[in-house]
């Protein structure tokens, strides 16, 4: 008689539960890495930007050029807020998220847990079978070695 786990089905089901929250953890991860290098991008740009000001205001510059590169500044500025923010919002969801795929992981070892249980208690009664049926026949030859 083969092994059958009676919550199979439930077990096999939590797997899938846990696999399709892991994809959801990794794409949080990639959504955060993506908006950690568009803020790590703008930073570079920043710091271009002001290496040309200073560069502009050593040879000479006229007060709208000034003027612009002072308004390109803020735009730069107002665009690093707005990713940090976003930033802030897509940690609460990987966290979420985080907390989320644990709690599917731990449902799974649990049913995993009892399943291994279960399959090393039938291990045991299959052990215990076999060698009921081999000291049987030793017993049988034995008998049978004696009547002949």
């Amino acid at each position: 008689m083969a092994f059958r786990f009676p919550l199979e089905a439930v077990f096999h089901f939590r797997q899938s539960v846990e696999h399709q929250e892991e994809l959801r953890l990794r794409a949080a991860n990639q959504h955060l890495a993506r908006a950690r290098h568009l803020l790590e991008h703008v930073d570079q740009r920043i710091a271009e930007m002001r290496t040309r000001q200073s560069q502009q205001l050593t040879e000479g510059t006229t007060a709208a050029e000034l003027r612009f590169a002072l308004l390109c500044d803020a735009a730069l500025h107002d665009e690093r807020r707005e990713i940090e923010r976003q930033i802030l919002r897509l940690e609460a969801l990987r966290d979420k998220q985080q907390t989320i795929y644990r709690r599917a992981r731990r449902e799974r070892e649990t049913f995993e847990s009892l399943r291994n249980r279960q399959l090393a208690e039938y291990r045991r009664g299959q052990a215990r079978r076999e060698q009921r049926q081999l000291d049987d026949l030793f017993l049988l030859r034995q008998a049978y070695q004696r009547h002949s």
